[in-house]
């Protein structure tokens, strides 16, 4: 006897529909089942929500032998292991890498999911019944009030059926994705997140960057209002406009700069990696209508800083600056080797890059990629020779932001000179602003041969 559930995809036009089937079988009784990725399916004609589907026919266009019962456990147990891999912390491996925590923290799967701009609501309604299988507390969020929703999408009240049919499921309406603390962080019923959730959120119209760069600025600092300690907030964005994997000033310039935003709110960027949407795409600036991803969409993922989470180099978020350095003419020959030996090490780089690496937080890297020796004519005349240094502050496992880097340079600027002169009109020159670090070398590169 095999008793087993499975979810069922209709195949309308731009949209599935969603429903449970129970399956209580009892040596097939004659009938033919088989199953493909999208279809369970026998010789019946059966009816999914108001759309009557020839299952027979749909069989016959993915498959074409019946399944055996073990198969058919093989696929569901196999299908039940590829869900729940959906809804762990993406950044788990982290946390189970680290041999002092406890087993309540090394579980892996989350506990709720917040769902922020959900267009048709299509999305929330395509994961419900899985998020119901695990035992994950579901709230689906659309900006709109129920009428007005209702009136502009298609599928919105079968789709918040969908979700609502679900004891721990929630299709709430009239939610602003920019003040989440509004309507989960009261005293008296505050809540807190391990999933916050917003694919493609774009400003409502015909919209420059300036505008969506505003929304993704205000949605990250409501959301790290409302997430828990070990949350992660996921926002999905089209092909380009993340920023975090720009070559050049240029390019970086022209995204949405999500990871500057974020750790202007104390998240960091922790992990970036393709998206395919499976869900019907229907809120095209708020229109039901489809919209284009380009090429390779990316779903970015943002955290709390807790000593847990590194941060992949090719990902992270930098400051710069320059530090000037007078070389002395001659070295003083009372004061022995030592002197020399420091002064070698001050002029190579690697003494620079101790020092400052000492009054950063853990988690910021310091890197020197680049120092240069020149001759400066002064204003009264005299030559001087100054070493010039490249400082670079890395967001490791700790968000840099500009005001952060800036006083770090400060602090840069009073433990070196405690070893060597500075360039006095060289001093107290704000850091850069923030830029990914895989621009850090063409920029390099650009500055000292004009070569892109």
């Amino acid at each position: 006897e095999i008793n087993t559930m499975m979810v069922v995809h209709s195949s309308r036009p731009r949209a599935r529909a969603i429903s449970y089937v129970f399956l209580l079988v009892n040596g097939l009784s004659g009938r033919q089942y088989t199953c493909s990725s999208f279809f369970l399916t026998y010789s019946n004609v059966g009816r999914i929500g108001h759309r009557h589907i020839n299952i027979k026919q749909a069989h016959q266009r993915h498959s074409t032998k019946p399944l055996s019962n073990s198969k058919l456990l093989e696929d569901v147990n196999h299908n039940q292991i590829d869900v729940s891999k959906k809804w762990r912390f993406v950044l788990a491996k982290n946390v189970e890498e680290n041999k002092d925590e406890t087993p309540d923290e090394i579980d892996a799967t989350i506990r709720n999911i917040l769902v922020c701009g959900d267009g048709d609501l299509s999305y929330s309604a395509e994961i419900a019944p899985e998020l119901d299988t695990l035992g994950i507390e579901l709230y689906a969020t659309v900006l709109e009030d129920e009428e007005t929703h209702n009136k502009v999408y298609k599928y919105s009240s079968s789709n918040a059926k969908i979700i609502n049919a679900f004891s721990t499921h929630n299709a709430l309406f009239g939610v602003d994705a920019t003040t989440l603390s509004t309507y989960f962080g009261g005293s008296d019923n505050a809540i807190t997140f391990d999933r916050i959730q917003f694919n493609f959120p774009h400003w409502r119209g015909k919209a420059n960057n300036r505008y969506n760069r505003q929304l993704l600025n205000e949605f990250l600092c409501s959301a790290a209002t409302v997430l828990s300690p070990r949350g992660e907030i996921h926002i999905a964005l089209c092909d380009g406009q993340g920023g975090c994997s720009s070559t050049t000033l240029t390019e970086w310039k022209g995204s949405w700069q999500a990871s500057m935003f974020a750790a202007e709110h104390g998240l960091l960027l922790a992990s970036v990696s393709p998206y395919e949407p499976q869900y019907n795409l229907s809120s095209h600036r708020g229109v039901d209508r489809p919209f284009n991803l380009g090429r390779e969409p990316k779903m970015h993922v943002f955290a709390k800083p807790n000593c847990i989470v590194n941060v992949p180099r090719d990902i992270q978020l930098c400051c710069r600056h320059e530090l000037h350095i007078v070389v002395p003419e001659e070295v003083d020959e009372a004061s022995g080797s030592d002197t020399i030996c420091a002064m070698d090490q001050i002029l190579a780089g690697d003494a620079i890059e101790m020092i400052i690496q000492g009054i950063v937080p853990d988690g910021v890297r310091v890197e020197v990629p680049a120092r240069q020796i020149l001759e400066i004519r002064e204003a009264e005349g005299s030559l001087q020779k100054v070493a010039v240094f490249l400082i670079v502050y890395c967001s490791e496992r700790y968000p840099v932001t500009r005001s952060q880097a800036d006083s770090w340079r400060e602090l840069a600027e009073v433990e070196v000179e405690k070893f060597v002169p500075l360039r006095e009109n060289r001093r107290g020159r704000t850091v850069s602003h923030p830029f990914p670090y895989p621009s850090l070398h063409p920029e390099i590169k650009y500055r000292t041969t004009g070569e892109r």
